[in-house]
């Protein structure tokens, strides 16, 4: 049993110390609103406090960084150099206007595309039909190198394109977190906001064109909009859009109903607060297992070969029959990744599997 508090910070303490006064073995969890009051839900007793705020930073951040971000968790170990990585494809990306078949990555890479973000919308498996663009967001399996190679395909083929400005719009603590994370990555960047505090570069209006201007929007190469209210983002989105029509949009969302407005207004990639923070409660509730979508449970499950054994991977056909996609073989100490049809699965192999909670 567990018990989650998400509201205030006072109202959180306080439902832990109550659920402590009540049943001193109920496992509590307790969501921060404020990063400098984490200690007070230690103090109050929480098993687990976490920080969805610091980790949408780090998320959005992430779509400007070059480092592949992996999301494969400890509870299914598969060999040392096996992971799971999110990868957003960049507008300037030469997978653009391809459809996955189209796009050769598995041939390229060797990776396995177990399911596939579209404008914010997820998909597993994808369609080989389905056409990628900049508000693609990949999930693939595969070993560090595998991985690499397929983030080297999702950057802008620009030549200089990754080195232009990015500007950060908003400097809270997801603002603030995503700048130390840029500042980290060595990636230069300017940061606006509407209160003259230590790390805003440019005072200003998020909606207004002449503050926009004023932070370098017409020349950068991304923005990233880390505004609380959705409205003033739509808004910005739509201003920025017309300032820098090939700008790459990164932009957080309060609420996820609005996601799908901020593409309409011409983001690229969103990604709501609602989305990070159910993703970790998931995570942290749910101990026994890897839940590693931006908003749905994708589990990753161990099988003996079984029944299958004998037959090729192209036989089994275990993604069409089942929606889920074998992505290693654990054979004798080892582990297969490079998983095409004509892979016969032998007696003791045991098959690692990715699909979503209701594949």
């Amino acid at each position: 049993r567990a018990l989650v508090a998400d509201a205030s910070d006072q109202v959180n303490t306080s439902i832990v110390l109550t659920a402590r006064e009540v049943d001193e073995h109920v496992r509590t969890v307790s969501v921060v609103a404020e990063p400098d009051r984490a200690k007070y839900h230690d103090l109050a007793g929480a098993d687990a406090v976490l920080s969805p705020r610091q980790l949408l930073g780090e998320s959005l951040a992430s779509k400007v960084t070059t480092g592949v971000s992996t999301t494969l968790g400890d509870s299914i170990e598969v060999g040392e150099d096996f992971d799971i990585a999110e990868l957003p494809i960049h507008r300037g990306s030469d997978l653009v206007g391809t459809t996955l078949a189209e796009s050769e990555i598995r041939e390229e890479t060797g990776v396995n595309i177990i399911g596939a973000w579209f404008r914010g919308q997820f998909v597993s498996p994808p369609s080989p039909d389905a056409e990628l663009d900049g508000s693609t967001v990949l999930l693939a399996s595969g070993t560090a190198r595998q991985l690499e190679q397929l983030k080297s395909m999702t950057l802008s083929s620009v030549r200089g394109f990754r080195h232009g400005q990015t500007v950060i719009v908003g400097y809270g603590e997801v603002g603030q977190t995503i700048a130390e994370n840029l500042e980290t990555a060595g990636v230069p960047y300017t940061v606006l906001d509407k209160v003259e505090k230590a790390g805003v570069d440019v005072v200003g209006d998020a909606t207004e064109p002449e503050d926009l201007r004023a932070a370098g929007v017409e020349d950068a190469r991304t923005v990233i909009l880390a505004l609380s209210e959705d409205t003033d983002t739509e808004f910005a989105t739509l201003v920025i859009r017309d300032l820098n029509p090939e700008v790459e949009v990164v932009a957080r969302a309060e609420a996820t109903e609005n996601v799908t407005k901020m593409y309409r207004a011409g983001a690229d990639y969103v990604l709501s607060l609602a989305t990070v923070s159910g993703r970790m409660l998931a995570s942290t509730i749910l101990e026994d297992e890897d839940v590693i979508s931006m908003d749905q449970q994708v589990e990753i499950i161990r099988i003996d070969a079984g029944d299958l054994a004998g037959t090729t991977l192209g036989e089994a056909d275990v993604r069409s029959r089942t929606g889920c996609t074998v992505v290693a073989v654990e054979r004798n100490g080892t582990v297969l990744t490079d998983l095409g049809p004509d892979v016969r699965i032998r007696h003791g192999d045991s098959l690692v599997i990715a699909g979503t909670d209701g594949g």
